[in-house]
């Protein structure tokens, strides 16, 4: 039996994982949650408690399962925003973990965060809707 190539394994990888989408979508997932346990460290607005802040506030099983689907069932190819949003969340969650609970220099994280999104390449409409969806 003829082995594959390396490249062409890389390409079925790649084919198979939603043309590549796959990592850049778990690791946007991944910041999500990252971000969501930073803001509970120090109890989060709507929540009686950290602990039940890191219960609720990051996105669940299902919900990122619901990102997944939608970005790789998408036609188009968002890794640049992706990844873009990707580092902004793990920029907030490194802000957020490096402050103290009394730091009021912790209220900046977000809107730093919120600046950096701007800067974002944006998502279609359709998408952010979709996106905001899986996340309700």
């Amino acid at each position: 039996m003829k082995r594959l190539s390396m490249p062409i394994v890389s390409v079925l990888v790649a084919f198979a994982a939603g043309c590549g989408v796959g990592p850049h979508v778990d690791d946007f997932n991944e910041s999500l949650v990252a971000a969501a346990v930073a803001g509970c460290a120090c109890g989060n607005i709507g929540y009686s408690s950290e602990e039940e802040c890191r219960a609720e506030a990051p996105p669940d099983e299902g919900e990122q399962a619901c990102i997944e689907a939608l970005f790789k069932n998408a036609e188009a190819n968002y890794e640049a925003q992706l990844d873009c949003r990707t580092a902004v969340n793990n920029r907030l969650a490194s802000c957020l973990n490096s402050k103290s609970c009394t730091d009021l220099a912790r209220l900046g994280c977000g809107g730093e965060a919120a600046e950096d999104l701007e800067d974002c390449p944006d998502l279609p409409n359709d998408i952010n809707q979709e996106l905001a969806e899986c996340r309700n």
